[in-house]
């Protein structure tokens, strides 16, 4: 019996590190996304720009749905899921109007849509973090 409860701790202490190291890598990526794309505004480089809206396409992701996010977030949060589930709806439109008036070349427009996103960011990681 002390066996399958030893194995039983293991496993979800295995799968809440996984998780950790996942949303680490993740905010990782999404921090190098808005690295380039800033760095693209700040160089005139559209190329730059787009292949960032592309990196935090790809770690927004793992927020598209409100339930998996749970395992993510603390576990005093995870009532909270819909706020990161919502974060990443509000990133997905930014970015995609920031690719629209990029290939505009409405860099004002594009350079807001770029702050949406930050502030999509920043609004989960208030509720996440207690700011």
């Amino acid at each position: 019996m002390k066996i399958v409860k030893i194995l039983a701790l293991s496993a979800l202490l295995s799968v809440g590190a996984m998780a950790d190291e996942t949303l680490a890598a993740n905010m990782s990526q999404m921090e190098s996304g808005l690295n380039s794309v800033q760095k693209g505004f700040l160089y005139n480089t559209p190329d730059l720009i787009k292949s960032g809206v592309a990196d935090i396409k790809k770690a927004d992701a793992l927020f598209h749905d409100a339930e998996a996010t749970k395992k993510f977030l603390p576990k005093d949060k995870h009532h909270m899921s819909n706020v990161a589930f919502n974060a990443a709806k509000r990133i997905d439109k930014a970015s995609e109007s920031l690719l629209k008036a990029l290939d505009k070349k409405e860099y004002s427009k594009a350079s807001k849509s770029y702050s949406e996103i930050v502030n999509a960011c920043t609004a989960c990681h208030a509720v996440v973090r207690g700011w």
